[in-house]
């Protein structure tokens, strides 16, 4: 598995913690465990073609089931630093898993269905 973490330009740092990318072509040798960070999480995982969804922030541990072939991108906020980008209360989605084209509904038409 590979996973690599990348700083936000200054203009997007009081929003965006880190962008991060994670990639396995086989099975882990242990299940993949994700701690609760206080931050909400927008993920492609382009193994299973282009469906961003959110992951809101966690209140629990979690053990995330990956699928092989993984290549995973996505953008970790900082705690509320989504909510610009949002623009809807942000513990609406917490411990939630949204499909970020049921969020923006226009934009998932043209641009990634």
């Amino acid at each position: 598995m590979r996973y690599v973490e990348v700083l936000p330009c200054a203009a997007l740092a009081p929003y965006v913690r880190c962008y991060w990318a994670m990639e396995a072509s086989g099975p882990l040798p242990g299940p993949h465990r994700v701690m609760p960070d206080g931050c909400l999480d927008i993920l492609v995982d382009l193994a299973d073609g282009v469906r961003p969804k959110v992951v809101g922030a966690m209140r629990t541990a979690a053990v995330v089931p990956l699928t092989f072939p993984t290549s995973i991108v996505a953008v970790r906020f900082r705690p509320g630093g989504a909510q610009p980008f949002l623009r809807l209360p942000l513990q609406e989605l917490t411990d939630a898993q949204v499909a970020l084209g049921d969020l923006w509904p226009r934009v998932a038409r043209e641009g990634w269905e």
